[in-house]
């Protein structure tokens, strides 16, 4: 049930802007190790465990190819880098629309060549940047990696804010409401 609110003095005073997270792997090296050794691991998986091991036993091949993957996992989680994104006011929003009319016989409502590095900019609180280094940041980014910052600004701003859903928290509550009983 949502809280009574007094006055509308209130609800301004109480209003934090929605905020986004991006998590980017900087070292994008490491996700064709990675996918090499899924498929190791799947390959030494299906090889029938030697004689003279315990019954369901696992490959040591197996599990010396997991243990790589977790290790290289960590050192990706260590290349990652989390972007930080909030809302800005409806004026400032708009503002910034204005500011990157489309072009001329252009599609849309903005400059869609200047308008995702200025939102993403503008957006950006964690690390903060300027419309400089945004513009720098989507070059050496890839397509899909930007994209995903330029989404994360937009729906800081543009999506419905509502209190979330966590299918894997109501799943981890759900088996230690069971192994409990």
């Amino acid at each position: 049930m949502a809280a009574k609110i007094a006055a509308i003095a209130d609800i301004i005073g109480s209003i934090k802007r929605p905020e986004k997270t991006v998590p980017i792997c900087t070292a994008g090296d490491l996700v064709a190790e990675f996918e090499e050794l899924e498929r190791d691991l799947t390959v030494a998986r299906e090889k029938p465990v030697e004689a003279g091991t315990l019954a369901g036993g696992t490959d040591p091949m197996a599990t010396a190819i997991a243990q790589q993957i977790q290790e290289l996992r960590a050192q990706m989680r260590e290349h990652t880098a989390v972007f930080r994104f909030q809302g800005l006011s409806s004026k400032a929003y708009s503002d910034l629309v204005a500011a990157h009319p489309p072009k001329e016989g252009g599609k849309g409502d903005v400059d869609w060549d200047t308008f995702p590095t200025a939102l993403v900019a503008a957006c950006a609180i964690e690390p903060k940047m300027t419309l400089d280094e945004a513009r720098q940041l989507s070059g050496a980014l890839t397509q899909a990696q930007w994209d995903a910052l330029y989404v994360a600004a937009f729906e800081v701003n543009k999506a419905d804010v509502d209190v979330p859903f966590s299918y894997n928290a109501s799943a981890v509550l759900s088996a230690s409401k069971k192994s409990s009983r």
